[in-house]
Parts: C-alpha cells; sequence; structure tokens
C-alpha cells in the first residue's frame, strides 16, 4: 500500500468515525436518555453522580432487577436498561475520553445498540494484532455489557474501563 492509499483509508476512516459520531438515529437516543435520567434517578436508590464508584451500585441494582440475562434481553429495549446503559456511557466518557457513536444504518441490525470509543485522534495506539482491522479502537456497548454482567464470571463494570489502556505499538 502507497502513501495516497494510506492517506484514503485514513480519511475514510475518518468520515465513518464522524458519520457514528454524529447523526440523528444517536443524537436523539441521546436526548432521550438525558431527559429520562433525573426520573429514573429517583426509582433507583443511591446517588448517581457519574462517579466510578457508583459503578458497582449499577451493577448491584442490574443483577437485583434481572435474574437472568434472559430476562434483561426481554427489557433491553425499555427505559430502564436504555437509561441505566446511557449512565454507564457517561461515566465512561467523564472519565476515560471517550465518546458515543451509533451507526445511523444499525438501526436495521438486532442488537445494535449506541456504544462508546476513545476519540478518533487515538486511532494508532490500538493496533490490530492480526493487521486485519484498521481502526482496533475499543467499542464498548454499555446495553450489551449490562446484559454480561449476570453471568457468573464475567467480570464487572467497574473494571471495564481497563480496555482504553492502549498496547504499545512498535515503531
Amino acid at each position: 500500500m502507497d502513501i495516497d492509499d494510506d492517506e484514503y483509508e485514513y480519511e475514510e476512516l475518518r468520515q465513518l468515525d464522524q458519520l457514528r459520531s454524529d447523526n440523528w438515529v444517536l443524537n436523539a437516543w441521546l436526548t432521550v436518555q438525558r431527559s429520562k435520567f433525573p426520573g429514573w434517578a429517583e426509582q433507583a436508590p443511591g446517588t448517581w453522580d457519574f462517579s466510578l464508584d457508583s459503578l458497582a451500585r449499577l451493577e448491584n441494582l442490574i443483577r437485583d432487577r434481572y435474574g437472568t440475562t434472559e430476562q434483561a434481553h426481554q427489557d433491553e429495549g425499555g427505559d430502564f436498561l436504555q437509561t441505566a446503559s446511557w449512565y454507564v456511557g457517561e461515566v465512561h466518557n467523564r472519565h476515560f475520553g471517550t465518546v458515543w457513536q451509533y451507526h445511523p444504518d444499525s438501526m436495521e441490525i438486532p442488537g445494535a445498540w449506541p456504544f462508546v470509543t476513545v476519540l478518533f485522534d487515538r486511532l494508532f495506539e490500538f493496533p490490530d494484532e492480526d493487521g486485519i482491522e484498521p481502526d482496533s479502537r475499543p467499542l464498548y456497548t454499555p446495553l450489551n455489557r449490562l446484559h454480561g454482567i449476570l453471568t457468573p464470571g464475567n467480570g464487572h463494570l467497574s473494571t471495564d474501563p481497563d480496555i482504553y489502556t492502549a498496547t504499545d505499538v512498535d515503531t
């Protein structure tokens, strides 16, 4: 691949990043979740201050509300889980510099939800070990992760941000 190909590929990735970061589907979802958050927080015990400590409390709340992953999947489009997933993403954004993204065409894909990822400026900090993917930044989908914590031994919300630690790039 020559320099022109590299520049073209980089520009395509940058444009995709822009599309996923600012589109009517994502913007509408974010607006709805922001507006629902105060009511959600009133129904959930504790202080919801977007702190890292609040992730453990949210995890306990999810475990108490849903006994199984299947129960959470049945409610995944409901207000409670949607707002809870927004909250998780906002904690990541505020503490780790991630941003919300969602491709508007993803509405056609069952199980596709808004996700957070590190800024495009950090693209080269996350190389694909196999050399297949040009963009290997970590994608974190809070709604899917809220289902995941219901499986024993599947980690905790409080340790998930470790994915944002970039690997060393050999130069």
